[in-house]
Parts: structure tokens; sequence; C-alpha cells
């Protein structure tokens, strides 16, 4: 006898044993049960969820010799024939092979003739979304009124595909996807009977890579039998489906977690070349990063692996959990188009990584970039305010020794009596002489090292202003060069900044080649522009190579940056009279 593959051995033969649809099951059973039967059903829904084979079921069941019944015996001489597909009043008809006018015109002037044998004459079109317009138009009007003993069952993947005319003439039913549960229970009862040898994983990752499909999980369990030499087990599942397994996801994000993009590189390296598809990969490590957020959010009921991914929950934030998942989704519509997956595997590693950079602080913690703008703006006020403060001082000082010494005297004699002017003008006279020179002298120089304080004054104001204005800015430059060239954007983000001089910057840089890419013509000019277009004054950007040896002083420089942001809080307390709320 031929073989017969477990699909169409084990198809569903009763409305009970159909799996995952017990909301059409039921409507139809009552609808027979009632005598309540339409002309004509739509029968929608993913592949493998078992449109067809319910509606040879229902074909069964209106044309059982005991019928209709809701419960066909399977035993009578039409119930056989409609099984064997032989049934002279059963036609099934692929949408896709005959979609013209003249297949519809033929299928019209048949409907005509009564069963030959059954009680209803029973046309079932597979894929019907591929029927032709004008197919369809002339469908339309034995669709709305058709002879009592017809019964029209189309079935499709795309209902959107159909005709809205086509649509409001049928009863509509939509095929819900067949959860892993119970694609699981389903291949346990065929594995028994079928007295296959298989592990529990395997199962469960059958059914988990069927993707919600009956049919896909029997396909892949025939060709499992097939592969194995004896017992079934998940490397042979895996290696059939290209799929992943659970430890490597758990690597993968520990490199993340750990912040070693290489070492997740050289892992996907090695996944590829033993066969796995990048889109599983993706796939299953977007499974993985969704537990990760349920776990975050304090959801842990529904998830049978939580004990695996439970360990890595304190690494990330909720929001990087999120971001994490957007740049797997932007990969894998990437991969469909792209002909190098592997390229585009290898920077999706090195993009994860780069999100724990302070710089990414849009991506990371959006809710904080308004709190740190803040942050930014009082500290300006703060500075301004002590420069003006300052500089008030020094005007109000200015104007005094800015008068000449007649000048002085006239204002000083006006409110005197006039005798006593006079007494004072004649002793005037006499040591006017020997101290004009001096005293002129003693003034201009006052005068010359006030005007300089003020200058000195002002260019440190103006500097701190400059200073300010770049810190502002600068997450806002780093950005719009990424926008340009996505690797010096992620450079510049962990490049330390060791100081800010006059109208420069010098930046720390850990490895010699990005010094060399970053001080390139092309570099430098996009870096230029990026400046020029957020900061109104000239700067420019210097480069050095960080040693071991400096960790020390740059662990001072970040102590001494502490006590100065935990000052410039402690003063915004003070101006605003507010407090500290802990959550």
């Amino acid at each position: 006898m031929v073989y017969q593959v477990l699909a169409r051995k084990w198809r569903p033969q009763l409305f009970e044993e159909i799996v995952g649809q017990d909301h059409i099951v039921r409507t139809l059973r009552n609808a027979i049960s009632l005598g309540r039967i339409a002309h004509a059903y739509l029968f929608t829904g993913m592949r493998g969820t078992g449109k067809t084979s319910t509606a040879r079921i229902l074909a069964k069941a209106l044309n059982c010799e005991r019928g209709p019944t809701p419960s066909p015996c399977n035993e009578c001489d039409n119930c056989k024939e409609i099984m064997r597909s032989e049934s002279l009043d059963v036609l099934e008809i692929d949408g896709a092979s005959n979609r013209g006018i003249d297949e519809i015109r033929e299928l019209r002037e048949k409907a005509r003739f009564s069963p030959v044998k059954a009680k209803f004459k029973v046309y079932i079109i597979d894929e019907v979304h591929m029927l032709t317009n004008p197919a369809f138009n002339a469908l339309l009007k034995i669709l709305e009124e058709p002879p009592s003993y017809i019964v029209f069952i189309f079935a499709t993947t795309d209902p959107h595909k159909l005709l809205p005319t086509i649509i409001s003439r049928c009863q509509r039913f939509d095929f819900r996807k067949i959860p892993a549960p119970k694609i699981l229970a389903r291949l346990h009862q065929i594995a028994e009977k079928e007295e296959i040898k298989i592990t529990k994983e395997a199962l469960a990752l059958i059914a988990e890579g069927a993707e919600n499909s009956m049919r896909d999980a029997e396909k892949v369990l025939d060709q499992a039998v097939s592969y194995a030499e004896e017992e079934i087990t998940e490397a042979d599942v895996v290696d059939i489906l290209g799929m992943v397994e659970k430890k490597y996801l758990f690597q993968l994000t520990q490199n993340i977690a750990e912040k070693s993009p290489l070492a997740n590189i050289k892992l996907i390296n090695q996944l590829l070349e033993e066969g796995r598809d990048p889109n599983w990969i993706i796939k299953e490590w977007q499974k993985w990063f969704r537990d990760l957020i349920i776990l975050k959010m304090g959801g842990d009921d529904f998830l049978p692996e939580k004990q695996q991914v439970k360990p890595q929950v304190p690494f990330f934030t909720l929001t990087q959990l999120v971001h994490f998942m957007n740049l797997l989704s932007a990969t894998k519509r990437k991969i469909v188009f792209s002909s190098q997956s592997q390229v585009d595997m290898e920077l999706l590693m090195v993009e994860l990584s780069s999100g724990f950079e302070a710089g990414d602080l849009s991506l990371k913690e959006p809710e904080l970039v308004g709190i740190y703008q803040k942050i930014l703006d009082l500290e300006k006020k703060l500075i301004s305010g002590a420069s003006f403060a300052e500089k008030k001082k020094v005007t109000q000082e200015v104007p005094l020794t800015a008068f000449s010494s007649n000048e002085q005297r006239a204002t000083s004699n006006e409110n005197v009596p006039t005798h006593i002017r006079q007494k004072k003008k004649e002793k005037g006279d006499e040591r006017r002489a020997t101290s004009d020179e001096n005293a002129s002298v003693d003034i201009q120089g006052e005068q010359k090292e006030k005007e300089k304080e003020y200058e000195d004054e002002q260019q440190k104001a103006e500097k701190m202003d400059g200073d300010t204005e770049f810190l502002k800015k600068w997450p806002l430059i780093i950005k719009e060069i990424e926008k340009r060239k996505k690797t010096l954007g992620i450079w510049l983000q962990k490049a330390t900044l060791i100081n800010i001089g006059e109208n420069s910057a010098t930046l720390g840089l850990k490895n010699g080649f990005h010094k060399e890419t970053l001080t390139e013509k092309n570099s430098l000019r996009l870096m230029n522009e990026a400046l020029k277009k957020f900061l109104p004054f000239p700067f420019a950007l210097k480069y050095v190579l960080i040693k071991k040896e400096d960790k020390e002083e740059r662990k001072l420089e970040e102590s001494s940056s502490k006590s100065k942001w935990t000052e410039m809080v402690a003063k915004a307390i003070d101006i605003f009279e507010g407090e500290i709320v802990r959550r």
C-alpha cells in the first residue's frame, strides 16, 4: 500500500476532531441540528487551521444517509465517497487553477442539475480569492439566488481580496490560529497511536515551530521520523527547522548585558555556519525579550520557560527591552530584502550593545530627557546669575575711578558753604602743585586695573556660557552625526570628554583606529557641519588616546563632577524652595 503522510492520515473526519476552532464547530453543529443551513459559507484564516477539513466534514454532515446530522457516520456510501473525493455531488475546486470566467460559467451551468445521489450538491472552492473579477461577477447571480439543493463553501487565506458583494452573500467564519498547547496535545496523540519515539522537548519544539498551523506541525513530525534513526530528540528538530536552542538565546542576551558585541558576532557567525536560519534566530530572540518584558512588569503566571529567562531580568530596564525589540523587528524587515544577512546580523549585535551608552539617553530613558534639559537650563541660569552679579559689582566700581580729580572735587563741593569752600581752596592750592601729578597717575592705574578685571570677568562669563551651550547641545550633535554615519556616532558616544577649552573640546579615545578615522578629511567635514548646525560660534574637536594609568585621574574627575552636580541640586532647592521626593 502506498504510504500516506501523517497530515492526510490524521485529517479530522468529525467536528469533534477539529483542533482549536470550538466557536466554529459549535455554530455549525447547532445550525445543522436546527435545520438552519445557509446556501453559502466563507471560511477564512491562515494556512493549516482546518478550513478545507471543516468544509468536507460539513459536506458529509449534510449528505450522510442518516442526516443532515452534526455527527456523520463515516460508514455509509455517501460519507465514504466524500472521504475518497469520489462523490459526484460534492465537488472540490481549486480556485488558483480554475480562476477564469469560462470555468465559473461551466460551474453555473452544471449547478442547474439536481444531485445525483446525495441530498445537497456542495461546491467547495479553495483559495477562492484567486478568481478574477469577471469570474466573481459571473458567480454573483447564482450565489444570490441559488437552487435549494446547492451549498457553496469558499475557503481563503486572504479575504480582503474578495469582492464585498461576494462576502455579503456568505456566512463568514474566521478560523483562529491554533495555540501551541493544543497542537502539542494533538501531536502527542498522533505519536502514541503511530508508536513514534520522541522526547517531550522535541514535541514542544515542533509545536512552537509550526507557528499555529496544525498541518505544518504534522508535516515536521513526519519529516523528523524520517530524519532520526531511533528516538527523535530536540537536536533533530533543530537541525530540520534551522531553529536556535534556548542556551544560545541566553548567551546572546548575557553578552548584551556584559557589553560584548564581539562575542555575540562570533556566536552569530557560528550559528549561521551551522545552518541556523537568521529569521528563526530573530523570531526566537523576540520571544525571549518578550518574556523578559513580561517578567519585568511582574507577570509570570503564563510563561512556561520563566526559570530560564528570570536570571536576566535585573540586567535591563523596561525601556531598554522595548528598544531591543524594535531593533530586532527592523533587522527582520531588512533581512527579507537583503543578500547579506550575515552583515545585517553583525550590525544588529553592535546596535544592541551600543544601547547602553549614556549618549543615547533619548532611546534608553526618554522620560529623563526632559529632566536633564531642565537641569542644564537651571545650571545656565545659576551661572549667568553669578556672572551678572559680578558684572554689576564691577560696573558700579568703575565709574568711581573714572572721574578726573577736578570732577570729583566739583561734585563734592556743591553742597559746602561759600566761606568754607574758600578756605579749602586756599589750602588746597598749596598742596595741589605737589600732589596732582601723583594722584592722577594713581587714579589712572586703578582705572586700568579695574577695566582689566571687568574684561577678564566678562570673558570668563562668556566662556562659561559657551561651555554650557556645548554641553547642552553635545547629545544632539552626536545624534546628528550618527544619522549621517552610524560608526562615527557610536565612537563619539564611547569617547570621554576630558576638558573644554576656548572654542574647542578634547575627547579621550581608547582605540587608535577610532582616532585615525575621526581625524580623516571626510569625518572632519561631517562633524564640522554638525557643530555649525547646533552651535552659533566656531568650535572644534580634538582627540587624545587614553592610557590605562589614566583611570585614577578619571575617577577623581568623575567624583568632582558628582560633587558639582550635588551642589547644583542644592542651589536649585534653595532657589525654588523645593524638596527631593523619592519614589
